[in-house]
């Protein structure tokens, strides 16, 4: 499958689940200054999860530009290094505005990535918070995982935050272990390059005020957000972001211009970077 292909079929997807598709917003967020660029999906619908807007619809879906250079939410050392951070990146999402909740979110993810992108159920793992024994038993119930892939992890790993303030709430993560060794608990959250988390599934429930206290919201919501660049690197089978079909004509350019051949970590590197960054500022400048 093409790039195109995996983004078509994810909102068609949520589209047929009564989701409307709506457009990306800019990446640099001209409405709220409490955030330097976009960094996530959620960061449109902030005022409908703060019970301060609403929307004409109360469950949407879209692919979201986002930039991450600073902030809470910061990957900028890791790009080019390792293959799968960015600082420009798609995150493909769907919402629940006060609609459906947990059950749906876990049930409609393990559909799409089972039963529609047809991923080895063995090498994929479900993370929860340490605390929410209803997604655990979500995961239980409403998909065939197996049992001993569903593990609990704290407030670093799963417990989701847009910044120091706003809202905020308990997390869901899915990653695939594309090791031999897949059926080892290990690697999940520890940052390797082929156990990699995929999408998170965030359950907007609480309001993190400038003290750090939290406080329960009006209503509660879904806000997903999945890596674009890294499904599909795994549905395309490739060992990095950098060499699926969203990087790999950028590279070659690259290395034309450069005279520089992508073959050895001295020069993968810094092509990878050059890469990235170009999208990057594509995208900012553009918006």
């Amino acid at each position: 499958m093409t790039s195109g292909e995996i983004r078509e079929q994810f909102l068609d997807f949520f589209k047929n689940k009564g989701h409307r598709i709506v457009a990306s917003s800019p990446v640099v967020p001209y409405d709220d200054p409490t955030l330097l660029f976009t960094n996530a999906g959620m960061n449109q619908f902030k005022d409908v999860f703060l019970g301060t807007g609403t929307r004409e619809y109360n469950r949407a879906a879209n692919t979201q530009k986002c930039i991450r250079v600073s902030g809470k939410h910061n990957d900028l050392e890791e790009v080019g290094y390792d293959t799968y951070h960015h600082t420009f990146f798609e995150m493909l999402g769907n919402w629940s505005f006060g609609d459906y909740y947990k059950k749906e979110a876990i049930s409609w993810a393990w559909e799409l990535l089972t039963d529609v992108w047809k991923l080895p159920k063995e090498r994929l793992w479900a993370t929860v918070y340490e605390t929410d024994n209803e997604a655990f038993n979500f995961w239980k119930t409403v998909t065939d995982i197996k049992h001993d892939h569903i593990l609990k992890f704290g407030e670093k790993d799963n417990f989701w935050e847009m910044g120091e303030t706003g809202p905020c709430g308990p997390c869901s993560e899915i990653h695939i272990n594309l090791l031999e060794d897949y059926d080892n608990p290990i690697y999940v959250n520890m940052g390797s390059p082929v156990c990699i988390e995929i999408w998170n599934l965030v359950f907007i429930q609480n309001f993190r005020d400038a003290d750090g206290k939290l406080h329960d919201l009006p209503a509660k919501h879904v806000d997903t957000g999945m890596g674009f660049e890294r499904i599909c690197r795994v549905l395309q089978k490739e060992s990095s972001n950098y060499k699926t079909d969203i990087f790999s004509p950028m590279i070659k350019v690259i290395q034309s211009l450069s005279g520089v051949k992508y073959n050895k970590m001295e020069t993968i590197v810094p092509i990878n970077v050059i890469a990235d960054h170009i999208r990057t500022l594509t995208f900012a400048i553009g918006d």
